[in-house]
């Protein structure tokens, strides 16, 4: 069997660990540390895409206009998911995503990288964790009645002794057919 090469091992080791991933900006000298996300800087993303989601229009004839609309976006995203902290956000990221996108004119490509790693530093495991224990607990939810659930658990009965009857050979004939 070929056991993983040492780059591997190492990304296997800063996912499980969630060290901070060194990324370098494509073009550039410049590198940003990208490390496990939080939970604000969720928040911050799902604003930035929920802005964006109502400035763009339903007809998709005005699919082109919505592109220009924000053609700093994904700087931005990529801005939020480095900073990724609160003040951090709060304090720094009017001026960095400016930076990044004006004076030094980062483009698309040189921010794929850096959104890339930040998906890979979310927490998603334990958040669907989460939603599963949570789900039986909301009061919104319609739920069966007492009468429908003996309905209900008197079918599955039924069909798992039938699916039980046709797995096992029949033994009270005595040729066994």
């Amino acid at each position: 069997m070929k056991q993983p090469n040492k780059n591997a091992r190492r990304a296997y080791n800063e996912i499980l660990s969630d060290e901070a991933a060194v990324i370098a900006i494509a073009g550039t000298k410049r590198t940003v540390k990208v490390s496990g996300i939080k939970p604000y800087t969720i928040e911050c993303l799902t604003k930035l895409w929920s802005e964006r989601e109502m400035q763009i229009p339903d007809s998709s004839s005005e699919t082109l206009k919505a592109v220009c609309i924000d053609p700093y976006f994904s700087i931005k995203c990529a801005c939020t998911i480095v900073l990724n902290s609160y003040w951090k956000l709060r304090l720094f990221y009017p001026l960095k995503w400016r930076i990044w996108a004006y004076l030094r004119g980062y483009s698309e490509e040189q921010m794929e990288p850096i959104i890339a790693e930040g998906k890979k530093k979310l927490p998603l495991e334990s958040f669907w964790k989460n939603m599963v224990f949570l789900t039986d607990m909301r009061a919104d939810w319609m739920r069966m009645t007492t009468k429908e659930a003996e309905t209900f658990q008197a079918e599955q009965i039924l069909a798992a002794k039938v699916l039980l009857s046709k797995s096992t050979p029949n033994t009270a004939s005595p040729d066994g057919v």
